[in-house]
This record gives structure tokens, C-alpha cells and sequence, in this order.
């Protein structure tokens, strides 16, 4: 099955198995190197990829529904003057200790970045609820991120 969809901005345009997963055809057809799988059951969150914007655990993901979706992993991100400030500040207060987690918290965080509206600080909490990562303080890096969102708001209104 021939399938189109856009990864990290490019069009990508690739043949499946209609039994293969998404996690698999992202690296081994298309090189994404941010993926791994170390609890098949996705309580992980190391599969995490942006699927339309909403943040989905690849390994249980068919390929086929990539089909004219907008995907995204942190390769995306990670260049980004914004990735930068989350994460240097994010390890400041040393939120980013779990070398585990670190990518599917980035993920999620830069998502959050760039919704067109800031977050309230549920919605973060929402968010973060679905990862499952038990080494940070869920309440602690909730806060950290919702300052952080604000003040990145704050700095693209500036002249």
C-alpha cells in the first residue's frame, strides 16, 4: 500500500504492509532516530510522536492511519531557539533529570509552545497526565512549563 504524509514538514511518500506499525515505517523508512521502544505496552512514552498536533504512542499506531496526516517528532524541534530555552531552563530546575523521558516531555512541551492560544495551566496538567514518567514531579514541572509558555508568549509580542 503506497501511502502520503507529512513528517517534520516534509512530504513523505512510501509503501506499507497494512500490519505495520508507525513506529516502524518512522525509522526504518523515513530515519527517525528519536524513537524507541522499550515497553511495547506504550507506558513508556518513548514512541511518542505529534499526530495532527496531539501527542500519540507510535508502536500502537497503524501505518496506514499516517495517510495524509501531519506528523511530528522532537528531530522537528530541536534547532529551534525555543527548544533551547525550554530546555536549558527546564534542566535549571532540573525537570529534565530522566534521560528516560526526556523526548516525549520536550515533545509535548513544544507543542504546547506553539498552540496559537497559551495553555492554561490544566491543560498542561491534562497533557502531561497521559506521559508516564514517574521520576518528575508532575505539579512542579506543570508550573515550570506554564511560566515558561508565558514568557516565550510574552517575548514574540516584543518589538
Amino acid at each position: 500500500m503506497n501511502i502520503e504524509f507529512t513528517l517534520n514538514g516534509n512530504l513523505q511518500r512510501i509503501t506499507i504492509l497494512s500490519v505495520e506499525r508507525a513506529f516502524d515505517v518512522l525509522i526504518n523508512q523515513c530515519g527517525i532516530k528519536s524513537l524507541s521502544e522499550i515497553s511495547p505496552d506504550s507506558e513508556c512514552s518513548n514512541c511518542l510522536i505529534l499526530y495532527d498536533g496531539k501527542p500519540v504512542c507510535s508502536n500502537i499506531l497503524p501505518a496506514f492511519l499516517l495517510r495524509e496526516q501531519h506528523v511530528e517528532t522532537i528531530e522537528n524541534f530541536v534547532k529551534s531557539k525555543e527548544y533551547s530555552f525550554l530546555s536549558a531552563e527546564l534542566e535549571k530546575e532540573d525537570l529534565l533529570s530522566c534521560t528516560y523521558c526526556n523526548n516525549s516531555l520536550m515533545l509535548v512541551a513544544m507543542e504546547l509552545v506553539h498552540r496559537s492560544l497559551t495553555p492554561s495551566l490544566y491543560e498542561i496538567s491534562d497533557i502531561l497526565a497521559s506521559l508516564h514518567c514517574l521520576c518528575i514531579d508532575p505539579g512542579a514541572f506543570a508550573n515550570t512549563l506554564y511560566k515558561l509558555i508565558q514568557q516565550l508568549a510574552i517575548a514574540r509580542k516584543a518589538p
